[in-house]
């Protein structure tokens, strides 16, 4: 098991470490400090390990250091994967609807979302007459219209190259609902083809949502109970707790839980720290950095030292003699400025140029052969 130095005990400054596994991470946007202690985890998991996370938002502070790689995606089209893209737009669980899913999906014979839309177009003009099967392939064409264009129009890879560190993947061009496809595939790929692979689920609330299906949520459980036993592990990303299904959250052995001012989610962080849990006012105070830890049956209130902070300089910070946004804490941000590590296109264009090259010799041999 992998044990990082997540950061210093508020207090007493004594080492508090994490031990590698499925982890959510909570706290308001802009004053807990999620995504400095996303890529502090990171930062010090080691070589071995590769991270992937998805810028969502325009705006986003991101990370100090990380590589932009291009988005991933591979197409299903089996009713399964279907079904869960109409409970994701229409925002409830399908009940009776599965068998006109199936004859959407050709029985298993489509194999691209474009073949299923072309199917619920003519399913849905044979169904006039049945109110509650047209209203349904009218949904489902209506979600496919969103996808299948943008599915046509972005230059996708099939090919996830992860490097050690953190690797972004920017989807803000793209619907929520492409962006679910995406995130899907990637977990799916790294489950099947992929060790030691961290995965950032962003907006958490929205990608694993309560009651209802969305293509992450399909995936998520299965990745993480079985993503462990390979090194792969997902880090739970959101705003707040509310909302987010907790079938995936059961299996999170660490939770880290930052800043929190609605009484409903202060609520969900006291009932999160199984061990005497703080007052209210003490969630809605924490500084930027700190959070309340639950790290397997360990409880501490620990700042986590950014990858950018000197360690005699964090454990300042976490004995209070320091303000975590003070200017003299802040200098060691400025002086490590974001780098970008971009896709070498060249590369990429020559290696394509190769396969381009390869297929043409294959088909070259099979007409030899064949004569």
């Amino acid at each position: 098991m992998t044990s990082i130095l997540l950061g210093f005990e508020v207090g007493t400054a004594k080492e508090v470490y994490l031990n590698l596994h499925h982890t959510v991470i909570c706290g308001m946007t802009q004053l807990s400090g999620k995504t400095t202690a996303l890529e502090a985890i990171i930062s010090r998991a080691g070589p071995r390990f590769k991270a992937i996370a998805f810028k969502t938002k325009r705006g986003e502070s991101g990370f100090q250091h990380y590589r932009e790689i291009p988005p991933f995606f591979i197409q299903r089209a089996d009713w399964q994967y279907v079904e869960s893209l109409l409970e994701a737009t229409m925002r409830e669980r399908m009940k009776f609807e599965r068998s006109w899913i199936i004859k959407a999906c050709r029985g298993g014979a489509a194999k691209r979302l474009k073949d299923v839309l072309e199917s619920v177009e003519a399913l849905k003009e044979s169904s006039r007459k049945d109110s509650l099967a047209e209203s349904i392939y009218t949904n489902l064409a209506e979600y496919l219209k969103i996808v299948v264009p943008q599915i046509e129009r972005i230059k996708f890879t099939d090919k996830l190259d992860l490097q050690p560190g953190i690797n972004v993947m920017g989807l803000t061009e793209m619907s929520l609902e492409m962006r679910m496809l995406v995130i899907q595939s990637v977990m799916e790929y790294a489950l099947g083809h992929l060790s030691n692979t961290i995965i950032i689920v962003p907006e958490a609330w929205e990608a694993i949502p309560q009651g209802r299906n969305t293509p992450v949520k399909l995936y998520a459980e299965t990745f993480i109970r079985k993503g462990a036993s390979v090194g792969n592990f997902l880090l739970v990303d959101s705003q707040d707790l509310a909302g987010i299904d907790k079938a995936p959250l059961r299996q999170c052995d660490n939770w880290i839980l930052g800043r929190q001012k609605e009484q409903h989610e202060v609520d969900r962080t006291k009932e999160s720290i199984f061990r005497n849990p703080p007052s209210d006012e003490e969630i809605r105070t924490l500084p930027i950095g700190q959070f309340y830890a639950a790290l397997g049956n360990d409880i501490y209130k620990v700042y986590v030292q950014p990858s950018w902070l000197p360690k005699d300089i964090a454990q300042r910070v976490a004995r209070g003699e320091l303000e975590p946004d003070s200017e003299e804490v802040q200098a060691y941000k400025s002086t490590v400025p974001p780098v970008v590590v971009q896709p070498d296109r060249r590369l990429e264009e020559a290696v394509a140029e190769v396969e381009v090259r390869l297929q043409r010799v294959r088909e070259l041999a099979r007409q030899v052969h064949a004569w």
